[in-house]
């Protein structure tokens, strides 16, 4: 019950709409005070979540003798609002797109946080990394990388990255060859190589023109991302030897 809340909190309702909802899915057609005596929820802040409810169509309520019978409408209604955002956003991008100034200088930067920023990030080297094109790669460590959501979602990111035909040259510690250097080595368009025994890389780096993105993958992730010529030009340089001490 309680994740059902977390997930349907995600999707825009509060809490006391989200346990309200998940209520009268469960009990079918009942009254307020119904409501308000099996979920704990005040008289005031029921009355408000249903009017909420309703409105964003997910209740709906029929007159008996004793009063207003609430009842949950299909959980399918919940894909119908989401494409509804997703339409209102679409014909507001343009908008915002214009307000938005033009970035004319050398250096930008910028820092995303928690699982869903590292999403984000990873999906922008992909989509700002052009056809063809090459991303250097510095990996995590096996420490680090002992999460085994981190390893499903790069598997599922890399698979759109060969779509793009992106040549991928990977750099790890040696202890990650039985484990995640073997899924490196499976990519259409990887090149896989090792780092001497004993060498640990707390952070991944990935470089491709101007960009360089630094990832920690702690309890919180975090990425920095910075877009500078010279900086990556430098990081670049620093692949490069470290590409030639590597062994595959």
């Amino acid at each position: 019950m309680e994740t059902n809340v977390k997930n349907l909190e995600e999707f825009g309702l509060s809490r006391n709409e989200a346990n309200i909802y998940l209520f009268l899915l469960k009990k079918g057609q009942t009254t307020t005070g119904a409501i308000i005596k099996e979920t704990g929820i005040s008289n005031s802040r029921v009355y408000e979540s249903l009017s909420s409810l309703i409105n964003k169509g997910l209740v709906s309520y029929n007159l008996q003798k004793d009063g207003k019978h609430f009842q949950a409408c299909e959980p399918t209604k919940l894909l119908s609002i989401e494409e509804e955002r997703k339409q209102k956003i679409e014909k507001l991008l343009p908008d915002l797109l214009r307000i938005k100034p033009v970035n004319n200088e050398e250096t930008t930067s910028a820092v995303y946080e928690g699982f869903e920023g590292f999403k984000t990030a990873f999906k922008k080297i992909i989509d700002d990394c052009p056809n063809n094109g090459t991303i250097n790669i510095i990996g995590f460590s096996k420490q680090t990388y002992a999460s085994e959501s981190l390893r499903t979602f790069l598997k599922n990111m890399n698979l759109k990255s060969a779509q793009k035909r992106q040549k991928l040259m990977i750099l790890m510690d040696l202890c990650s060859k039985k484990y995640y250097g073997k899924d490196r080595e499976t990519e259409k368009y990887a090149e896989v190589k090792y780092m001497p025994d004993g060498y640990i890389s707390p952070a991944a780096i990935d470089i491709f023109d101007d960009y360089v993105y630094m990832f920690l993958w702690e309890e919180k992730p975090f990425v920095y991302m910075i877009k500078n010529k010279t900086i990556a030009e430098s990081f670049r340089h620093y692949f490069k030897f470290l590409w030639t001490i590597a062994k595959k």
